[in-house]
């Protein structure tokens, strides 16, 4: 685990987002490639329901 998802605790998906670089990245497979946005998330170490909640909302 790198020294930033070490530091993941307290950080919102976004601030997750933001702080890995991959916010541009993550918006634009959101509408070409959702199964690679979903990677993105995942390798934020968040659990599939926080992605899944996380897809449902409006960010």
């Amino acid at each position: 685990m790198s020294t930033i998802q070490s530091n993941f605790v307290g950080m919102t998906i976004l601030e997750r987002l933001k702080v890995t670089g991959q916010y541009g990245a993550f918006k634009a497979a959101l509408k070409k490639n959702k199964a690679a946005a979903i990677k993105m998330l995942e390798s934020l170490n968040l659990d599939q329901k926080s992605i899944e909640g996380f897809l449902k909302s409006k960010f």
